[in-house]
């Protein structure tokens, strides 16, 4: 092998920095908005504002659904989709499958109804290929932007999937290099951190934090990685292989129970009666109920639950659409329960932390946090411990704008939100409002001197944009919290005070000397 040069080989040490760097700070953003995401409910009822006295799928529906059925075109029935809207509304999508000209794959076509759960009465109706229309399916833009960012990083199909799904493994990588590195894991749970902003303290928190968050990181990463290629990789591979190509079969073999076909007219039974013995068979709540073949003798409903307390998987029960009678529970892939697909099940509970209610969101959230610091800490203590180069220096830099601009950015695409619900579209304005929100934390970042003003700076900012949305969701019409105490709404509540005092903590809180003491490691 050749000798490099020390101008070549100060290049390819840049080059090799760089390249670290831009993947450490995309598992963070990665992390960072599924924190976010993780809250995607709570974040979307904020957001949304309706006021909710009971789940609208817990009330009777199937007048509802009847009346709604007579006002569709009847090529639309093949399939028709209920869930529950943020307020007291809910969504019926009756729709059938045809070619989508955008993609020249088959899609869904038809007719999506935002009913009054209560009254009946049709709020909204959009038609079309519903799935290109996120305006007419989804109540907050705000809660689409955070999971879309999270799931895919905003970028196209598939290729947002695929970037996440690399890095879901780029960060197992990081997970089992960095358990190999910890010959003493035992030891590093209890380090005893050293006093003060020395490079070693530095080290010692990032370490403790890392060696508590393994376990959860692996998970993290491979259920993420798992949900990303499943669909952009696995599952098209499997038609292709198993199925000549065939995406309809190949859901039919994997998700749909045989079903002899008889399209004699024959009417729906009670959906009231089916959610109601679904409800007694399945704990849970019920979060999506779909009726396939509606008014043919061959109909079929299916009635997907939350998990049950202590249970991780959700639930799927199937009836006979015509006569009302409960044919079993459906396996979460094939037509008998496996291995398998109990473990497909997990992946999803498993990554969002949406198995036992409130409490394990909040532990999900938590650990979220935890990670996004063993990252950041981790890229820092890389560039500190190579500080006075020019191009570390830098490296370093570009750590603190994204971490911070990337609050900042989500915290401006809430603000874009509020601002454009009551006269534009927020599904425009939300994700404009993030770049926007990001390109002015890169100004202010650059701009800085030094890192001690950058980081009162950015201080500021942050205290200012989480005093905001609680005030601009007031100004927008939004729901009081004397009518969200009234009601027994407690996300609007919740999510307005934690942004009122992380506002007003960012805000007094005061600039510590001597963060930046450089060290050599011990």
């Amino acid at each position: 092998m050749s000798r490099l040069s020390q101008a070549q080989l100060r290049r390819l040490t840049a080059i090799h920095g760089w390249s670290g760097i831009t993947l450490g700070l995309l598992l963070y953003t990665v992390i960072a908005t599924g924190t976010a995401a993780v809250f995607g409910g709570e974040i979307g009822r904020w957001s949304a504002g309706g006021i909710r006295a009971a789940d609208p799928l817990e009330v009777p529906i199937d007048a509802r659904i009847r009346a709604a059925a007579t006002q569709v075109d009847p090529s639309h029935l093949d399939d028709i989709a209920i869930w529950a809207g943020e307020g007291r509304d809910i969504y019926a999508f009756f729709h059938t499958q045809a070619e989508n000209p955008g993609t020249g794959a088959p899609d869904d076509l038809g007719t999506i109804l935002r009913l009054d759960a209560t009254s009946g009465e049709v709020l909204e109706r959009n038609e079309g290929f519903i799935w290109d229309q996120p305006a007419a399916w989804d109540g907050s833009a705000l809660r689409r932007f955070l999971v879309d960012l999270h799931v895919q990083l905003y970028m196209p199909t598939p290729w947002g999937l695929i970037v996440t799904g690399i890095l879901g493994l780029a960060m197992m990588a990081a997970v089992i290099s960095g358990l190999l590195m910890h010959r003493h894991l035992l030891r590093d749970l209890f380090v005893a951190e050293r006093p003060g902003w020395r490079l070693v303290s530095a080290r010692d928190r990032h370490v403790l934090a890392a060696s508590w968050s393994l376990p959860f990181a692996f998970v993290l990463a491979f259920t993420g990685s798992f949900l990303s290629f499943a669909s952009t990789v696995g599952f098209p591979l499997l038609a292709s292989i198993a199925f000549g190509g065939d995406d309809e079969a190949m859901s039919a073999a994997l998700f749909e129970p045989p079903v002899a076909e008889d399209a004699t007219p024959a009417p729906l039974a009670d959906l009231d009666a089916i959610l109601a013995d679904s409800r007694a068979r399945a704990p849970g709540h019920v979060t999506f109920v779909e009726i396939a073949r509606f008014g043919r003798a061959d109909a079929r409903v299916h009635v997907w639950h939350d998990p049950a307390a202590g249970g991780v998987l959700y639930v799927t029960n199937l009836y006979d659409g015509a006569a009302g009678t409960f044919l079993g529970r459906q396996p979460q892939v094939g037509a008998a329960p496996s291995v398998g697909g109990t473990l497909y099940g997990l992946m999803y509970p498993l990554h969002f932390g949406h198995f036992a209610g409130i409490a394990s969101r909040i532990v999900w959230g938590a650990l979220g946090v935890a990670l996004c610091f063993v990252t950041l800490s981790g890229l820092h203590l890389w560039t500190r411990r190579r500080a006075g180069a020019a191009v570390w220096d830098g490296f370093a830099r570009s750590v603190d704008i994204v971490a911070w601009g990337l609050p900042l950015a989500m915290l401006a695409a809430a603000w874009g939100f509020l601002l454009s619900v009551p006269a534009a579209d927020p599904f425009v304005w939300t994700p404009w409002s993030f770049v926007a929100g990001a390109a002015a934390a890169i100004i202010v970042g650059i701009a800085a001197p030094d890192r001690g003003s950058l980081l009162a700076r950015y201080r500021r900012l942050l205290g200012i944009a989480c005093l905001g949305p609680p005030i601009l969701r007031l100004a927008a019409g939004g729901m009081s919290w004397a009518d969200a105490i009234l009601h027994r709404q407690p996300d609007v509540l919740t999510v307005d005070i934690l942004l009122l005092l992380a506002g007003i903590w960012f805000l007094r809180r005061r600039r510590r000397a001597g963060r930046l003491a450089l060290e050599a490691a011990e």
